[in-house]
Formats: C-alpha cells, structure tokens, sequence
C-alpha cells in the first residue's frame, strides 16, 4: 500500500483522557507541517482545559454536538462547526449529548 494512504480502523485511547478515542492520520512522522486525527469523545466525556504552546489546532465538528472551551467560556458546537485554538491559548471540547461527538483536529506545525 502506498505510504501516501492511510487505512485506519481503530481508535487507540486518549493518554489521558477517558472516553476520549483517537484515531491518527498523518503526524510528524510524516511531515513537518501538521498532524491530523479523528477525535471520539463518548457522551458525557471531555477533553480537559490544556494549552499547546507550540502548535495551533483546529477542530471540524464531523457529527455531534457539544462545547467548545475558548476565550474562557464555553460556547455550544455542533456538526459543521470549524473551530480554532490559537497556539498558547487555552481550549477544551465536551460532549453534551447523549451520543458519541466526532471531531477531525489538525495541528499546525505538528506536536511532537
């Protein structure tokens, strides 16, 4: 298979946070402009307040709805949302719902 195609079936854990399921794409392994994942966050799960200080990310809300966590307040998201986290800023994403909350994040340039 060609390296510049990825076929990924499973999620691997979040390292810390329960719930929350990853699926990697392309990382810095790869190339040195960004890293791209599919994000689970199961009903009622977070992704905690966090700051990237060497990477900027952005979320695609792909099906679900939710919170975003930016500018210090927590502002509703749903499917077809883009949302941004500037590097240095803090941010988080929970999942309101009562069904799982998909996310496509990119991170620009890639965390190492």
């Amino acid at each position: 298979m060609s390296e510049n195609i990825k076929r990924l079936s499973d999620y691997v854990n979040h390292p810390k946070e329960e719930g929350v399921l990853m699926k990697h794409f392309f990382c810095s392994t790869d190339n040195d402009r960004l890293n791209n994942l599919e994000v689970k966050i199961e009903a009622g799960k977070q992704i905690l307040a966090h700051v990237h200080d060497n990477s900027s990310e952005f979320y695609y809300v792909v099906e679900g709805e939710g919170e975003f966590l930016i500018d210090g307040e927590w502002r509703p998201i749903k499917k077809g949302d883009a949302l941004k986290a500037p590097m240095g800023m803090e941010h988080g994403v929970k999942n309101t719902s009562s069904q799982p909350l998909y996310l496509f994040s990119t991170f620009s340039p890639p965390t190492r």
